[in-house]
């Protein structure tokens, strides 16, 4: 299973919601946030839940290095602990309208 965080606001359709386990929800500002577990399968179902704008999903396995990266026209893989394999998904993420400060990939 892979773990991240899914922000409520960057959802078109929420029934994805009921296609994952939720571990946890809270609020952090104006957004409602949903730590869940994805199946690897259910992975490339993602994009089409995302709303159009600036939104992605990152995720992980526990006790792994690699990280995928979920925008709605576009993933990417990388390595947590290799910042360098983040240049790429930081550069789509910025021409789609992410800030900076948000297009961080760290694991739990």
């Amino acid at each position: 299973m892979f773990k991240g965080t899914i922000v409520e606001n960057s959802l078109r359709n929420k029934d994805i919601l009921e296609k994952v386990k939720i571990e946890k929800t809270y609020h952090s500002n104006d957004w409602k946030l949903y730590d869940v577990f994805v199946g690897e399968k259910r992975i490339s179902e993602l994009p089409k839940y995302l709303a159009d704008g600036p939104w992605y999903i990152h995720l992980w396995e526990e006790g792994k290095d690699e990280v995928r990266i979920i925008f709605k026209d576009k993933s990417f893989t990388v390595q947590s602990s290799d910042k360098s394999t983040w240049v790429d998904a930081i550069a789509y993420g910025k021409s789609i309208g992410i800030p900076d400060e948000q297009l961080d990939f760290y694991i739990k």
